[in-house]
C-alpha cells in the first residue's frame, strides 16, 4: 500500500526531479527484498526514460543496477529493465554509457547466469541493434551480438530455437537483415534447413527455421523465394502433409505472411506450380481440419487475396482469381456454410475474405451469382456480437465503394448498400408500438 500511495504522489514529478532528490531512494529500491518496491523503482525510471533518456547517462551506478535487474527473479522487473536499456540505446550518448567498460563488465557478469537470464540480456542488445544503425554497430564493436550468434553453433535445441527468435527480430529492419548477410547468417540457417531433414533431433528447429525465413520473405520475398530453394520447398511439401497439424499450420500462415504485399504475390507468382498446386492443398485442408486450422487458413487467404483499387492490374485480378480457381469447385457455397456457423471466432476470418474479395470484379460476380448472398448482405440479424458487426459492415463498405459494383449488382442493389452504410455498423430499426384500449 505505501508503494501504491508513493506511485500517486510521485507521478506529477518531472524527471529530473526524480533522479536528483531520490537517488539514493532508487539505488536501494533497485535490489530491495520487495517485489513491489523495486517494481516502484523501476516503473519511475521508466517514466524518466519514456521523456527524455539522456537523463539516465548521467547516473552510471543507476544503469548498473538496471543491468542487474535483467537476472531478476521477477520477469516483470527484467522486462521493465530492458525497456528503460533499450529507450537508452537510441540515441548516441546512451549507446555511449550503456558500451561503456563499467556496463560492458556488468553485463559480462549477467551473461554468466542460466540460459533464460542470458537470453534476456541478449534480447536487449537484439532490441538495440534494431531500432538503429548506431545501435548495430556498437553492438557489434562491443562483441555482444557475435557472442549471441555463436549460441547458434551449441548443440542446445532449445537455446538455437530462442536465437532463431531473436534473430527474425533482427532481420526485420533492413539494416539488421545487412548485418546477418554480410555475416553469413543466412547461408548458415539455409544449410542448417537443408540438414534438419535428415537429423532427428534437427528436425525441432524446422518451426524456428521457417518463421526466420518468413520474417525475412516478408521484406524480401523476390530474394528469398528464388534464393533460398530449402525454405520454399520445405513449406510448400508441409502444405502437403495434413498429418501434422501444427507444420501445416505455420506452412500456410508462411505463404500467407508473404503474399500479403503485392511483391510478395508476384514473388509466388514465379513459383509457378508449386503455389498452385499449394493452392489446391489449402482448398482441401480448409475443407476437412478442424475449426483452429480453418480459421488460419481464412486468414491466410484473406491476406493472399486482398487486393486494393490501386493496385488493381489485369495481371493481378488474373492471379488472385487463378488462385480462388485452385480452392476447389463450389468454394463460394462452403464458405457461405461457413457463415452461419454460430462461433464468432470463424466468422471474424470468413468476413475478412469475404471483404478481401469484394473489391474484385470477378468475386463480385461470383457472389451476385450466389443465391441468397444479396440477402444475407443486408440482414442485420446475421451477426450478434460487436465484431462481426463492425466486419459485416466493412464487407458492405467495401463492395460499395468498389469502381465495378453497379455493373455487377446493378444501380437499385447499390442504393440499398449505400443506405446500410450510411446507417452505420450498429443501425437497428425502431419497431413502432401502438397502445390498445383497455391495455393496463
Amino acid at each position: 500500500m505505501c508503494c501504491e500511495v508513493l506511485q500517486k504522489l510521485l507521478s506529477p514529478l518531472p524527471p529530473d526531479v526524480i533522479l536528483t532528490q531520490f537517488h539514493d531512494e532508487l539505488l536501494t529500491g533497485l535490489q530491495h527484498d520487495e517485489l513491489p518496491v523495486r517494481k516502484l523503482c523501476l516503473s519511475q525510471i521508466l517514466r524518466v526514460s519514456d521523456i527524455s533518456s539522456e537523463e539516465l547517462t548521467q547516473y552510471e551506478d543507476i544503469l548498473v543496477k538496471l543491468v542487474k535487474a535483467l537476472a531478476d527473479e521477477s520477469l516483470d522487473v527484467a522486462k521493465s529493465a530492458s525497456q528503460v536499456l533499450t529507450k537508452l540505446g537510441s540515441s548516441e550518448e546512451g549507446l555511449s554509457t550503456l558500451y561503456s567498460e563499467n556496463l560492458m563488465s556488468t553485463i559480462q557478469d549477467v551473461l554468466l547466469g542460466n540460459d533464460t537470464i542470458r537470453f534476456r540480456v541478449y534480447e536487449t542488445i537484439v532490441n538495440i541493434s534494431g531500432q538503429c544503425e548506431a545501435g548495430l554497430r556498437m553492438s557489434f564493436q562491443s562483441g555482444l551480438l557475435q557472442q549471441f550468434l555463436n549460441e547458434l553453433h551449441k548443440d542446445d535445441i532449445l537455446v538455437q530455437l530462442n536465437c532463431l527468435e531473436l534473430l527474425s527480430h533482427l532481420a526485420s529492419s533492413e539494416h539488421g537483415l545487412a548485418y546477418l548477410k554480410e555475416h553469413d547468417v543466412i547461408a548458415r540457417l539455409e544449410t542448417m534447413l537443408r540438414s534438419a531433414h535428415d537429423e532427428p533431433l534437427a528436425g525441432f528447429l524446422i518451426p524456428g527455421l521457417i518463421k526466420f525465413f518468413g520474417c525475412v520473405a516478408r521484406l524480401y520475398p523476390k530474394e528469398v523465394c528464388s534464393q533460398n530453394e530449402s525454405f520454399v520447398a520445405t513449406v510448400f511439401n508441409n502444405l502437403s502433409s495434413p498429418e501434422n497439424p501444427s507444420m501445416l499450420s505455420l506452412a500456410v500462415q508462411t505463404v500467407g505472411f508473404i503474399g500479403s504485399s503485392i511483391e510478395g504475390k508476384m514473388a509466388l507468382e514465379k513459383l509457378g506450380n508449386k503455389m498452385d498446386t499449394g493452392m489446391r492443398c489449402i482448398g482441401k485442408v480448409l475443407r476437412e481440419s478442424q475449426q483452429d486450422i480453418k480459421i488460419i487458413i481464412l486468414q491466410a487467404l484473406s491476406c493472399l487475396m486482398r487486393l486494393k483499387i490501386e493496385d488493381q492490374t489485369s495481371e493481378l485480378l488474373k492471379l488472385t482469381e487463378r488462385w480462388y480457381n485452385c480452392l476447389g469447385s463450389n468454394t463460394f457455397s462452403y464458405l457461405m456454410s461457413l457463415a452461419t456457423q454460430p462461433f464468432p471466432e470463424l466468422r471474424i476470418p470468413l468476413l475478412a475474405l469475404l471483404e478481401a474479395l469484394a473489391g474484385q470484379m470477378w468475386a463480385q460476380n461470383i457472389m451476385s451469382d450466389h443465391p441468397g448472398f444479396r440477402e444475407y448482405l443486408l440482414d442485420r440479424s446475421t451477426e450478434k456480437t460487436k465484431e462481426c458487426k463492425e466486419w459485416k459492415y466493412n464487407l458492405v463498405l467495401t463492395l460499395a465503394k468498389s469502381p465495378t459494383v453497379s455493373e455487377v449488382f446493378g444501380p437499385p442493389y447499390v442504393v440499398q448498400l449505400k443506405v446500410y452504410c450510411n446507417q452505420g455498423p450498429f443501425f437497428v430499426r425502431a419497431q413502432a408500438e401502438v397502445a390498445m384500449e383497455g391495455d393496463s
